[in-house]
């Protein structure tokens, strides 16, 4: 009797764990804990070739940092227009060369400021 009530408690106790372990994963909603940033959308423009002139959309942060956004929304394509911004950092420059030279962004939520 006394071993069934010790295997019970080893039991209850390994269950327990397993619940505490599994409710302390990472969310699947990663966005809940993002904070919109402040920035303002400009376009920069950059030589692509001895002929050639190129644009690109450019997020400023508050703070000076500036990043290229390529999937900015078309409603948002509009220069010193001031929003609030939660994005991903790629890790990743534009292909084209020299291009802007920034780190390219993915924009995961906008809205005007």
């Amino acid at each position: 009797m006394r071993h069934l009530l010790l295997s019970t408690r080893v039991y209850g106790l390994l269950l327990g764990s397993s619940f505490l372990l599994l409710s302390c994963q990472k969310s699947s909603t990663e966005d809940l804990m993002l904070t919109d940033k402040p920035a303002v959308v400009q376009t920069w423009r950059f030589p692509c070739g001895p002929a050639c002139d190129a644009a690109a959309w450019v997020l400023v942060m508050d703070n000076g940092n500036a990043y290229e956004a390529a999937n900015l929304p078309a409603d948002f394509q509009r220069d010193e227009q001031p929003v609030l911004v939660q994005f991903e950092k790629t890790g990743h420059k534009n292909a084209l060369q020299p291009g802007t030279g920034l780190e390219m962004v993915s924009i995961l939520k906008i809205r005007p400021r």
